[in-house]
């Protein structure tokens, strides 16, 4: 465990009882420090495996959704502690991106205290548009208005015997307002 040793003073480290007892626990610290940083990288929020998912759900008052992959849920949860921030028309899209991929338009329009954002979308990271939708009315300030208008080229999945509409429009609009 030499870098125990370089962080001690040089008297220290090289003193004889304190070198041969990190020297005998070389292999568990080594070992420790490797559980570590895994327990890290299972937790961490932008790279969490399903266990650690929940915790940042149930953390953040989100529904845990074992039935979505991981990067979805650890996009949602991103976008869920980026909630305190001030909302931006960045932050907006950014939030969008990070559930449907494609080319994102935001339009302000102050005069109707709204703002409207159209999306051609190439992928969807969520699984329906409701959760975007849930994400947009959580990220946008209550006296504002939002529609999305997302459009979308999809194809039939054999595997699953469903087929979608190719080139299929969705609007959705809100007109109450937005908490």
């Amino acid at each position: 465990m030499a870098d125990v040793k370089k962080t001690l003073p040089p008297s220290t480290a090289q003193a004889w009882g304190v070198a041969s007892i990190l020297d005998s626990c070389d292999g568990e610290l080594e070992q420790l420090e490797r559980e570590t940083r895994a327990a890290c990288r299972r937790l961490a929020a932008g790279t969490a495996d399903g266990a650690g998912c929940a915790l940042w759900e149930r953390e953040l008052g989100l529904p845990v959704r074992e039935d979505l992959p991981p990067d979805v849920r650890r996009a949602l949860i991103a976008i869920a502690l980026e909630g305190r921030e001030t909302c931006t028309p960045e932050r907006l899209k950014r939030h969008l991106g990070r559930m449907l991929e494609g080319e994102i338009t935001l339009t302000e329009a102050f005069a109707d205290y709204g703002i409207s954002l159209a999306a051609q979308v190439e992928h969807f990271a969520v699984a329906s548009l409701k959760q975007v939708e849930t994400v947009l009315r959580q990220a946008v300030p209550a006296h504002l208005a939002v529609s999305l208008s997302a459009a979308a080229q999809a194809a039939t999945r054999p595997a699953s015997g469903r087929g979608t509409a190719v080139g299929m429009n969705l609007e959705i609009t809100t007109e109450e307002e937005v908490t």
